[in-house]
This record gives structure tokens, sequence and C-alpha cells, in this order.
């Protein structure tokens, strides 16, 4: 991780900070503002780093629920002198990979990533994931989504054309139209990204398949079709 987005209202501050990572060999891209940086992501492409930022009036959590549902997401890190424990507790909730008491050294710092990359690697990846389906799970209209879910609570075309009040035909177009818009072969990877993207966050833990694929009910339109 060589490029460190560093985002600081305080300019003296932030050279400070800049002077601490170059220490390292680490270069740090200056920013005044989230908005400045999440503008230079849009234009750039996304950005590759890790965003280390001033937690001023409540800056860093706010830039992780910016960041939230962006595929571009990049770790957040944010500092502060003397950090409130209400502040601290805010930006870890909102997703913040770690919280540093400024001012620190180039030492404390790597000692601080090397301490929590491995879970910030995996945590990354997964919020990745899960921004990359959501922006698929978008295209649907809120019948395919419902149809979507329902694959899973109900499995069966004959299934869910009851739970939903329409025929199984109508079903079907809708499973396929469904793999059109999502990209996908077969309804499993379907049910993937609908479980990547949280379309079933919420459901009962023991909501599973009602209608198991050869249950005997003659319908070919199983979840794994």
């Amino acid at each position: 991780m060589n490029t460190i987005f560093l985002i600081d209202t305080d300019a003296e501050r932030r050279a400070e900070v800049g002077r601490v990572l170059l220490q390292g060999g680490l270069h740090a891209e200056p920013f005044e503002a989230s908005e400045e940086f999440v503008a230079f992501g849009a234009v750039d492409g996304g950005p590759q780093g890790l965003a280390l930022v001033a937690d001023t009036n409540g800056a860093a959590a706010s830039l992780c629920e910016r960041l939230r549902d962006d595929p571009r997401l990049v770790p957040v890190l944010a500092y502060a002198d003397a950090p409130r424990l209400e502040h601290v507790v805010a930006a870890m909730q909102a997703g913040a990979q770690s919280y540093l008491e400024w001012p620190f050294t180039f030492a404390g710092f790597s000692e601080e990533i090397a301490r929590i990359e491995p879970a910030m690697r995996a945590d990354l990846e997964r919020k990745r994931r899960s921004a990359v389906a959501q922006s698929r799970l978008a295209r649907l209209t809120g019948r395919e989504r419902e149809v979507l879910a329902s694959l899973v609570t109900h499995g069966t075309n004959k299934a869910i054309a009851k739970q939903l009040d329409i025929s199984p035909r109508t079903v079907e177009k809708y499973r396929a139209a469904i793999l059109v818009r999502l990209g996908v072969a077969n309804s499993a990877q379907a049910i993937r990204i609908a479980a990547e993207g949280g379309v079933f966050d919420g459901l009962p833990a023991d909501e599973t398949l009602t209608d198991q694929p050869g249950s005997g009910d003659g319908d070919a339109g199983s979840v794994i079709g």
C-alpha cells in the first residue's frame, strides 16, 4: 500500500502528517476535504491505497458512509488530537479500520497497519463484493427482486407463483429476465449476488427452501437452473 490519501482541513497538520509518512517512503496525496477526495476518485477511475482522514466534525464516519456502497471504496483510517471516545466509536461503527492519536511516528503507524492489515483486506474485499452486487441488483425491478428473494424461500416456480399470486409461466419469464439483468448464467449465481447484496438480510434463520429440486411437484424450474 504505497499511496496514502491524506484528508485534513488543517493545512499545517496535514503537512506534518505527510512528512511523517514520507520518512517511511510512503507518498501522501493531500486533500483538504472528503468531498475533494471523493471527486478525485470519480474522475480518476477509483483510488487505490488507503484514506487517512483527520476526524474533524465527524469526517471519518461521514467518509465511511459515502464509500459504503461504492465499488471503488478504500479502507479508512482516522486520526485526531486527543481523540474522544464517542468519536472513535462513531468512526469505527461506520466502518473505519482503526483510529490513531496524533501525533504519531512512522513506526507507530506501520505497526498499526501491520496489525489490522489481514482483517482490513478481508473486510475490504467483502465490502467490494457487496457494493458490486448492489450495483447489479439496482438493475432489477421491484417484482424481479421479489422473485429473486423467493428463489431461496420457496425454490420452485410453482411455489413462487403461489406466494406472489402470479402464474408459474410468469415466474419463469421473471427468472430469465433476472439472469439477463444480472449478467449471470444460472440461478445459483443470481442467488450468490443477492446474498452478497443483502437481499436476504433480515430473513428468519430457519427460512429455507420449502420445495427442494426433485421434490416431485413436476416443476423443472429448480433453484439451481
